[in-house]
C-alpha cells in the first residue's frame, strides 16, 4: 500500500450510537487506486472487510468504488490510534460507522452478499444514516 497514491479526505461520519464529527480530515489510500494497482476493474459485487480478531463487515463495490471508500492511515494529521483501528482502517462515511472497520487486514471481493459480523448479529445489511437503517428489520 506505501507505494500508491496518498489522498486527503475531508468528510463527515455518523455512528450507529446516534452521535456524529463533521469535518473530519483522513489521509489514506482509496480503494479505486487499490483496484487499479491489482488491475481490477469493479463496479458490481460485494466486498466483504475482514479485520484482526475475526471481525467482519459487507459492503456493496459501488459504496466503496468512486472516492466512496478508503483505507486510511491518518486522521487529522496523526497515524490512527490502534484503540481507533489504526494503524489502518477502512474508510466508508456516507454509511453508519460500523462499515468503517478497523484494524483491517483483507479484503474479499463476493458475488453475492455475505452477512459481516454485525450484520449476523441483527444489524442492517446496508446501514444508511440518512434512512436511519441501524437494524436488520429497519
Amino acid at each position: 500500500l506505501t507505494k500508491l497514491p496518498i489522498s486527503d479526505w475531508t468528510t463527515d461520519i455518523h455512528c450507529v450510537t446516534k452521535w456524529s464529527k463533521f469535518n473530519t480530515h483522513w489521509r489514506g489510500i482509496f480503494i479505486d487506486d487499490i483496484l487499479s494497482d491489482a488491475k481490477l476493474k469493479l463496479r458490481e459485487g460485494y466486498f466483504m472487510a475482514e479485520c484482526e480478531g475475526g471481525y467482519t463487515t459487507n459492503l456493496p463495490v459501488e459504496d466503496v468504488v468512486n472516492k466512496k471508500g478508503m483505507i486510511a492511515i491518518e486522521y487529522n494529521g496523526q497515524p490512527i490510534e490502534p484503540a481507533h483501528g489504526g494503524p489502518a482502517r477502512l474508510l466508508v462515511p456516507h454509511l453508519y460507522f460500523w462499515k468503517s472497520a478497523k484494524w483491517i487486514k483483507s479484503i474479499w471481493l463476493m458475488n453475492e452478499d455475505v452477512s459481516g459480523f454485525w450484520e449476523s448479529n441483527g444489524y442492517h445489511m446496508y446501514g444508511d444514516p440518512w434512512k436511519e437503517q441501524r437494524y436488520y428489520n429497519d
